[in-house]
């Protein structure tokens, strides 16, 4: 696939050589606050209603509810989107620090996705099921960084993140998944499923003195001429924006 997906996120296209590429995974790291779970919803729903492209969320962090609800201070009513059958929510949740505790307390034997013995399998077959039940081209996956909590141990982890992310280049959507900024500064380490990815964008929070600018960075993008320069962006009741000629710490 060699297409562009417009972003449906204002300046971002200009980043990455007019649009995102069709059908790969894109990697957005960040720290908390920094609008990871917005540019998800703003991927998704300028998708659903701007380019006839339907979505699918995988929420491995907050609930539902927790997502709709928040995704409608910024007037997306992804209840509405279900509803309509253009989008659907894989709610995998339970693969929280909270379910593994409990698993451990009471034993519990679970087919659900808290399960060891079904780790990313299940997942991947109810993501290939929303999928195919709205039609998406769409998916986002927010965040890496639970699977922290599901697998404690490192090498388990790292399977767990390569089957994920192969999964979803094998079906063949374009995607965005999330994970957090564990360290900010010139000599931050890449992280290992950078490696594993078409494209990584960071989101970060700069400082100047008493002043703070949110700021946007392309990191890399296969097949693309990318601007790699760190530039600012918003975010207000629209969603996210960003500002690809502005300076950082400029006036708007």
């Amino acid at each position: 696939m060699s297409g562009k997906v417009i972003s449906g996120i204002p300046g971002l296209d200009e980043l990455v050589d007019g649009g995102l590429p069709e059908g790969r995974v894109i990697l957005v790291i960040g720290g908390p606050g920094t609008g990871k779970t917005i540019l998800c919803g703003q991927f998704l729903h300028s998708g659903i209603y701007n380019g006839q492209e339907n979505g699918v969320f995988v929420t491995l962090d907050e609930s539902k509810e927790h997502f709709y609800s928040e995704m409608k201070q910024f007037g997306w009513d992804f209840q509405k989107a279900q509803d309509e059958r253009k989008f659907a929510l894989v709610d995998a949740t339970r693969v929280s620090r909270v379910s593994m505790l409990k698993e451990k307390l009471y034993k519990e034997e679970s087919r659900s996705l808290r399960g060891k013995q079904l780790p990313i399998d299940k997942l991947v077959e109810d993501l290939q099921a929303k999928i195919s039940a709205v039609g998406a081209k769409r998916v986002a996956v927010d965040t890496l960084a639970a699977l922290t909590f599901r697998f404690p141990d490192p090498i388990e982890r790292r399977s767990a993140m390569t089957d994920l992310i192969e999964s979803l280049s094998d079906l063949g959507v374009t995607s965005l998944v999330t994970t957090e900024l564990g360290y900010l500064g010139l000599q931050r380490k890449a992280l290992e499923e950078e490696f594993l990815v078409h494209g990584v964008i960071m989101m970060q929070t700069l400082f100047s003195g008493a002043t703070t600018t949110r700021a946007i960075q392309v990191e890399k993008m296969r097949g693309a001429k990318v601007n790699p320069s760190l530039v600012p962006y918003s975010i207000d009741q629209n969603g996210i924006e960003i500002y690809p000629t502005m300076p950082l710490f400029g006036d708007k």
